[in-house]
């Protein structure tokens, strides 16, 4: 097994596991863990937001690339939840590190990483992060005010 280096996130949000998310094998789907993380990530900026005026519609997030190690199955009944938090923030995009985590061994089943880029609709093309999404997300996390460009 790919051993795991612990993370401490600020951010948790319990999954409720469907019954169409199980496999044949009786465990969830690996293709269901891409859901999973999405709604850590709208969770996330929500809490994030919190009771600010920031506009998230000020642009939108896409996902530029994902890699997930999945480490151990997740059955159905199994108290889960998607652990989130923003690591690294470039120019124009962001580290998401997100895991799946058994709550009652605290077992991580599965661990992935996305990159994120800040878009612009109207002109179609990648844009700065926002100064008021940098500032939040970066005292939210405690991440330093320099522009690191991510991976």
């Amino acid at each position: 097994m790919k051993e795991i280096k612990p993370e401490t996130f600020k951010e948790t949000l319990p999954i409720q596991i469907r019954f169409s998310d199980i496999d044949a094998l009786g465990h969830i789907n690996n293709n269901v863990y891409f859901s999973y993380f999405d709604l850590g990530k709208t969770t996330y900026f929500e809490i994030v937001k919190g009771k600010s005026d920031i506009s998230w519609t000020d642009g939108l997030i896409v996902v530029a690339h994902i890699e997930v190690d999945f480490l151990s199955p997740v059955y159905y009944r199994e108290n889960i939840v998607v652990d989130s938090k923003v690591t690294k923030l470039g120019d124009k995009s962001g580290i998401f590190l997100q895991q799946i985590r058994n709550v009652k061994n605290g077992e991580v089943k599965g661990r992935c990483k996305s990159v994120f880029v800040t878009y612009d609709a109207h002109t179609q093309a990648s844009m700065p992060i926002p100064d008021t999404w940098r500032k939040i997300i970066s005292e939210h996390e405690g991440l330093e005010e320099e522009r690191v460009l991510a991976e």
